[in-house]
C-alpha cells in the first residue's frame, strides 16, 4: 500500500513541475511598443521596453528617457527593476503582448 502512494505522489510531483512554463521566454532581443500609440507631440514616444537574454532591460515609460535596468519572469508576471526610475510590473498576455500593471499600457512586439 505504501508503494502505491508513493508511486502516485511521485507521478503526480512530475506532472505538476512539468506543467509550469514560462509565458514569455526570451532567447534572442524582444521589443515591445505601446499598443495603438498615435503622438499629440511629435517629441513624445509611447511606451517601450526591450529584454535581452542575458536578462538586462531598457524602458521608456512614455517620453523621450530610456532607463536601463534587469527583468525577472516568473509565470505571467515580468518586473523589470531600474535604478533611476520607478519599478515596473506587467501581467504577461502572450509571448507578443503584455500589459502593465499600474498604468493599464498594453504593448506588443510589432
Amino acid at each position: 500500500m505504501k508503494s502505491i502512494l508513493f508511486g502516485v505522489l511521485f507521478i503526480l510531483s512530475i506532472v505538476f513541475t512539468s506543467c509550469k512554463k514560462e509565458k514569455l521566454v526570451v532567447k534572442e532581443e524582444k521589443v515591445f511598443s505601446q499598443k495603438d500609440f498615435v503622438p499629440s507631440n511629435p517629441e513624445m514616444g509611447g511606451w517601450s521596453l526591450k529584454l535581452r537574454p542575458d536578462g538586462s532591460a531598457d524602458i521608456v515609460p512614455s517620453g523621450d528617457i530610456v532607463y536601463r535596468g534587469t527583468y525577472k519572469i516568473k509565470g505571467r508576471s515580468l518586473s523589470v527593476d531600474t535604478d533611476q526610475a520607478e519599478d515596473f510590473e506587467f501581467k504577461i498576455i502572450s509571448e507578443t503582448e503584455i500589459k502593465e500593471k499600474k498604468y493599464g499600457v498594453i504593448l506588443i512586439i510589432k
